[in-house]
């Protein structure tokens, strides 16, 4: 392979492999806001559940201190509401956890994809190196006892 050969596949090796680092850190970028995104979201669902907790709470402890049957029916009718309400939002929450998770995991894929792309046209660019430096080699003359 001739020097300019050697040099035009160096040059193409030196633009894949920066692609690829390019995209492996925004990948990388991507996956790290995932992550956030999840976290963030689980601990609006915390929040959520002990906010839920406390007003349940609040509303059982009105049920227990009642006696006339028309208000505890009222009161039962305001809980189970409220539980509904509390299951909806839960519900949308861990469904947007879900969504979020799905994309963190194809990107972790696409990471992982792209860490074998870059090991090999690491080693490609070193295989056209060592030949470049054996072709070299060859090519020199060489010149017994001058140093």
């Amino acid at each position: 392979m001739g020097y300019a050969l050697f040099a035009q596949r160096k040059i193409l090796l030196d633009g894949q492999l920066n692609n690829a680092q390019m995209q492996q850190t925004q990948r990388s970028n991507e996956q790290y806001a995932l992550a956030t995104q999840t976290l963030n979201l689980q601990q609006q669902l915390t929040s959520l559940n002990a906010a839920q907790s406390g007003e349940l709470a609040e509303l059982y402890g009105y049920l227990a201190d009642t006696t006339e049957e028309q208000a505890r029916n009222s009161l039962n009718d305001e809980i189970k509401q409220k539980e509904e309400e509390f299951k909806q939002e839960e519900d949308d929450i861990n469904r947007q956890i879900y969504q979020v998770s799905s994309k963190e995991n194809a990107i972790e894929m696409e990471v992982k994809r792209l860490d074998t792309m870059v090991t090999a046209l690491e080693k490609q660019l070193e295989a056209v190196e060592q030949a470049e430096g054996q072709a070299i080699d060859r090519a020199t003359p060489k010149y017994s006892g001058v140093s």
